[in-house]
């Protein structure tokens, strides 16, 4: 009797990424992380990749990507921002999915999701093939092999989807267990009523569609999963194992598959060491002869579907009332404003179908003169953002889909109509609806999607659908008192976040200004090339002017422009672009912008200017970032002309005033993060300096001296490795951990530890030859094992 575990992780976020500039902007909510994807990675999908088995005396005994052993969503935003943003983390998911290829008899652990995670049973038709197909692609693409399941976003489901995945060639799909409506062993005629959640969840079932195809459906356990997202049970990886063992029926001759699914984040984002606990409940299963870990694809094959199930469409798994959180005011929300009212999402709702439905038959038509098939055009659209719409992706796909030879006009409206549809699809994410409030972040980028769709509808149909849009959002009420409106949350916070190419000219001088990459740029949608002919300036003083050639790759649109930035502080900034104006006018502008008035010469001469209360969020924190190490080295400056004085001072007794105290804790943590960055090469100078600190009471910066020791060690860790017989990088780590316990400081060990354990091979073979009387090899193998215990890594 065959008796198979699957845990699945539906790892997801939305599109954040600005749909003028294609990146995603700073998010103040997810400080101290740049943006809530960078703190997810950091809490969850980055751990996920070398999750932490503890032994008894808490030493890391082993590491485990749980990605290759459990099922998990392969969801396009998320993956095409991990790819950018972290591509370590990226390659560690992909490879996951090819190692347990190796270990499921050639199912992989992947599945697919609808592109941008639209509740399906809301969408039209054509939005849903869509879905289907640009998912598909997508991780084709990604994976190198065809999906065999896919997910639906938030399990909502209907017929009509699940027969545009069955087309698609997906041969599964994974449900909550209410959502079963009715089963029957197949060949029988009879049905057993199992609604209310009554399914038997241990066996696979085979959905009959209208069409004739049918598809496979997989309740999960949904008492145990419960029990996983909301409950304790992932406080121990023991207790999680045995529950999921305790699931299976006594007696039962039949094969059984006991398996759930939970929203990835809960493994390590929604529960701090979630992942440690899956990491260790896999492992105890594995070690197990009466019972086995699988994935769908594979448990699919050796156990093919012995009954058939009914769904109960238009349900989810996240909302009681079938697919109403995502229309109207159904009583379901996250919990964290009980008396609020979520009545604002049926007038949402009804803005964002009204710009869809306006749009689809203006946009078909207006493709169906310039491509064969304007559905399949759509369809294969999704090989430009693939292709981050480089001009070989446009050649390619302009050659297999346009009627004829081109004009420059026409490429340029087939890309933006593709865009307007792109921008239509990402409008419909879930995400927008699914919180309590209409200002929340999900339902503004729902909005900045619509905005950016509605102005592609401007430009390129002469189709101006803003004023009916904001009309429907004046009867969305909002929780939130600084709101009136929806319409007002759209004027607030979507339509400021709308950029044109003069604003990304602007700020490209800008980011120039401090050697930057526009973020324009560097989300590939742009391409942004600057000649600087005038530059001046470092420090806080700075100026250029330039021109700058913008062109949007993914409607065609471009311009060139006279740039000029200046900056002379947070609060002085000033940028602006013009039409070219030659030699003459160049020469002009720059004897303005390094005269006693730079804003007002800048305001004069150019058409288009933005002074700091311009600045978006992102630029500002790009500059201060740039800008911020640059005060520290002014303050160890003011401190080394004060310093006589602080000593005389000090020397007869006189306290010292604040700022100077303040000043001499900086200059003594300048020192300690310069003995640090060397790795500590004389721990005892590091020990007396810290000593004199507390003697005297001084402050030192613990988070910067905890990023410097972090920083430092995981440098020795990669030149140990390098370093195949150098017990110096070691030693090394052993004094900068030494001088590191001196604070209670926080290390960032991550990386150093995965590189401690992936050199235990190494020690093996060095402690052997130290036992053969090598003395350098015992030399190594000493230094490796106390560089092992200072990162908490068990070396047998």
């Amino acid at each position: 009797m065959d008796r198979v575990v699957c845990i699945h992780g539906h790892f997801y976020q939305p599109s954040r990424e600005n749909p003028w500039l294609g990146g995603v902007e700073v998010q103040r909510s997810a400080a101290p992380y740049h943006d809530w994807n960078e703190r997810v990675t950091t809490e969850c999908y980055r751990p996920n990749t070398a999750a932490r088995i503890l032994d008894a005396d808490g030493m890391i005994e082993e590491i485990v990507n749980t990605y290759s052993r459990i099922s998990f969503t392969a969801a396009p935003t998320l993956l095409s921002w991990l790819e950018r943003h972290c591509p370590g983390v990226y390659g560690a998911i992909v490879e996951a999915d090819r190692e347990s290829r190796e270990r499921y008899a050639g199912h992989g652990s992947a599945i697919a999701c609808c592109y941008n995670h639209i509740i399906m049973p809301l969408a039209a038709r054509r939005d849903k093939q869509t879905q289907v197909a640009w998912g598909v692609r997508d991780f084709a693409a990604r994976f190198g092999r065809e999906p065999e399941g896919m997910w639906l976003p938030e399990t909502a489901v209907d017929l009509e989807s699940l027969d545009l995945m069955a087309e698609a060639g997906i041969r599964f799909t994974v449900l909550a267990p209410h959502q079963a409506a009715k089963v029957r062993q197949s060949g029988a005629e009879a049905w057993t009523d199992v609604s209310g959640g009554g399914v038997d969840t241990t066996m696979p079932y085979l959905c009959p569609l209208p069409s004739g195809r049918s598809i496979a459906i997989f309740f999960y356990n949904g008492i145990i999963a419960r029990d996983v997202a909301f409950g304790d049970l992932l406080s121990d990886g023991r207790r999680f194992a045995g529950r999921l063992l305790g699931a299976f029926s006594r007696g039962r001759e039949r094969p059984e598959l006991v398996h759930i699914a939970t929203d990835g984040e809960t493994y390590g984002h929604h529960r701090e060491f979630g992942e440690m606990a899956l990491a260790y409940c896999l492992k105890t299963i594995e070690k197990r002869r009466d019972v086995r870990l699988t994935v769908y694809g594979e448990y699919l094959d050796t156990h093919p579907p012995t009954h058939e199930a009914a769904v109960c469409e238009r349900t989810s798994w996240s909302c009681t009332h079938g697919v109403g959180r995502w229309q109207g005011e159904c009583g379901c929300h996250s919990g964290a404003h009980p008396g609020w009212s979520q009545e604002w999402r049926g007038p949402f709702r009804e803005a964002v179908v009204m710009v869809r439905d306006a749009l689809a038959p203006r946009v078909a038509e207006a493709l169906g003169v310039l491509v064969r098939d304007p559905a399949e055009a759509r369809d294969d659209a999704v090989s430009l953002v693939l292709g981050r719409w480089s001009d070989e992706a446009v050649a390619d796909f302009l050659a297999r889909h346009a009627l004829r030879d081109l004009s420059p006009d026409d490429r340029r409206r087939i890309l933006a109509l593709l865009e307007m549809e792109r921008q239509t699809m990402l409008m419909q994410t879930s995400c927008g609806w699914f919180f309590d409030d209409i200002m929340e972040p999900g339902s503004v980028q729902v909005m900045r999607h619509a905005g950016r769709a509605m102005e592609l509808a401007r430009q390129t149909l002469g189709l101006d659908l803003e004023p009916a849009f904001t009309a429907i959002l004046r009867r969305a009420a909002v929780n939130d008192p600084r709101y009136a409106t929806g319409a007002a949350v759209y004027e607030a916070l979507a339509r400021p976040t709308a950029v044109d190419l003069p604003r990304i000219g602007a700020g490209a001088a800008l980011y120039c200004l401090f050697g930057l990459e526009p973020p324009a740029a560097a989300s590939g949608m742009y391409a942004v090339r600057g000649d600087w002919r005038y530059r001046s300036g470092a420090g806080i003083w700075r100026r250029i002017l330039g021109t700058v050639r913008v062109r949007s790759r993914a409607t065609g649109e471009e311009a060139l422009f006279d740039a000029v930035a200046f900056f002379a502080g947070m609060d002085r900034v000033v940028s602006g672009v013009r039409e070219p104006g030659g030699d003459e006018a160049f020469r002009a502008a720059w004897e303005g912008v390094t005269g006693p008035d730079p804003a007002g010469a800048v305001s004069g001469a150019f058409s288009r200017v933005y002074m700091a209360p311009d600045l978006s969020d992102e630029e500002r924190w790009a500059i201060a970032r740039e800008i911020a190490p640059g005060m520290g080295e002014a303050v160890c400056k003011v401190y080394r002309d004060a310093a006589a004085l602080i000593d005389a001072l000090d020397d007869l007794g006189i306290p010292a005033p604040g700022a100077a105290v303040h000043l001499l804790a900086h200059a003594c943590t300048g020192r300690l993060l310069a003995m640090l960055g060397e790795g500590c090469p004389d721990p005892d100078r590091f020990f007396t300096l810290a000593e004199t600190m507390k003697a005297r009471n001084l402050a030192p910066d613990l988070a910067a001296l905890g990023k410097a020791a972090g920083g430092r060690i995981t440098l020795s860790a990669r030149m140990a490795a390098a370093r195949s017989c150098d017990p110096a990088p070691l030693e090394e780590i052993v004094r900068t951990v030494r001088c590191a316990k001196v604070f209670p400081l926080t290390l960032t060990l991550w990386e150093s530890q995965n590189i401690c354990i992936g050199m235990r091979g190494r020690y093996s073979g060095m402690r052997e030859r130290a036992g053969r009387g090598d003395g350098d090899a015992e030399r190594w193998a000493d230094a490796f094992e106390r560089a092992a215990a200072c990162l908490g890594v068990r070396v047998a």
